[in-house]
């Protein structure tokens, strides 16, 4: 080294060179002490003595190494560090706990050196003690947290558990409701078809009673005519029926595609407005301008609520029905608005797809244009949502994946 690179060094505190080496013993940061072979101490410094609460003439020719042990720590230290330390002539980083004065204890880290005499003799033990009591605590947290964590992984099989037999049961039963929607179907569409015909039957002796028959009696003819209305009423609900399963099967096979909404409105809207000529239309589907699902299905939903909204106008106002979509959360809507007679739905609200439900029994119908919107767009994966204000109208929102 060069005297310029010398030059550069720190100058040292010469109070540094003075280090007083008994002193630094005495207050190490660790504990420190030297026993015989046997275990008596000899040598104890003071940062030992003040962890353990004892004086130096208490402990010094007076009390063995393994006497501050814990009684297992003791057990180990004699049949486990002495065998060690005579053959090894070291031992590093055993743990034990002490015992203090006031019968307290602390736990250290021990390692020792054993120094051996000219002839080759054990002579003195030499001990260095750490503190390792926030170790010990971290130790501790970790075991408990180790330990609430195996808690939680066993909790979370055994929820993963039943969470897959819950989902078994689920398919088991959802197959279940599979076979018995299709036999329900089964058995509505043969019912259906099998009354139609008697049904006809009875419809057309009855015509021709009424031409053929004379009754003197002035109250028969208002009666002839509610047996006929209840007659018209069965057939169409027959009927009906009949459609609602055609439907369904004939939708199963029909494969989804992507349906421009504005032509097919614009066609249901000449079917419709014929029916009401002063009913204003107003169609906005720029959001979301098609929809991908069945075609038929989207034309019977359209179809369905866009009658309903001319069907059940308010008398007292010509109908006006907004027509829109919009795109939501990764769905798209298809809304439908009119200002008609409304639905209480604090009333009706749990029955408003329910099969036959009318909520308004002096319009004419059968109860199942909701019904059969509801089941399309179950069908399709979606859900309906509807807004409603008795003598203001309502808003009927479908929602469906893209």
């Amino acid at each position: 080294m060069s005297d310029a690179d010398d030059g550069r060094l720190p100058e040292l505190d010469l109070r540094l060179t003075e280090e007083n080496l008994n002193d630094f013993y005495e207050h190490a940061p660790c504990g420190y002490c030297s026993c015989l072979p046997d275990g008596t101490l000899v040598k104890v410094n003071q940062t030992l003595l003040d962890w353990l609460g004892y004086t130096r003439q208490e402990l010094i020719a007076r009390q063995c190494l393994q006497e501050l042990l814990t009684i297992g720590g003791r057990l180990h230290y004699e049949t486990h560090c002495v065998p060690l330390l005579l053959l090894q002539g070291q031992v590093r980083e055993l743990s034990y706990m002490l015992r203090r004065k006031n019968g307290t204890t602390l736990p250290v880290l021990m390692n020792s050196v054993l120094l051996r005499d000219t002839n080759d003799q054990p002579l003195v033990v030499r001990v260095t003690l750490f503190d390792i009591t926030d170790r010990r605590k971290y130790e501790q947290e970790l075991l408990r947290a180790k330990m609430q964590a195996e808690e939680q992984r066993e909790q979370l099989a055994r929820a993963n558990e039943q969470l897959a037999n819950a989902n078994e049961q689920l398919l088991v039963k959802n197959e279940q409701l599979t076979r018995i929607n299709a036999d329900l179907d089964s058995f509505v569409y043969t019912a259906s078809h099998d009354l139609k015909q008697p049904i006809d039957n009875m419809a057309g002796l009855f015509a021709e009673f009424k031409r053929s028959a004379t009754i003197p009696d002035a109250d028969a003819a208002s009666m002839m005519n509610m047996f006929e209305d209840a007659l018209q009423q069965i057939l169409s609900t027959i009927e009906g029926l009949t459609a609602v399963v055609q439907q369904q099967r004939q939708l199963e096979q029909i494969p989804e595609e992507a349906v421009a909404v504005q032509p097919l409105t614009e066609e249901i809207v000449r079917i419709l407005q014929p029916q009401v000529q002063n009913a204003a239309f107003t169609l906005n589907f720029t959001a979301a301008p098609t929809l991908r699902l069945a075609r038929p299905s989207l034309h019977s939903m359209l179809y369905n609520l866009l009658s309903n909204a001319l069907k059940y106008a308010e008398p007292s106002r010509p109908p006006s029905i907004q027509v829109s979509t919009a795109l939501a959360d990764g769905v798209s809507v298809l809304s439908v608005q009119d200002n008609g007679r409304g639905i209480d739905l604090k009333r009706h609200g749990s029955e408003l797809f329910q099969l036959f439900r009318r909520f308004h029994p002096e319009v004419a119908g059968a109860g199942m244009g909701l019904y059969l919107v509801n089941r399309l767009v179950n069908q399709a994966g979606g859900r309906v949502e509807v807004d409603s204000t008795l003598g203001q109208g309502s808003t009927f929102r479908i929602y469906l994946p893209r």
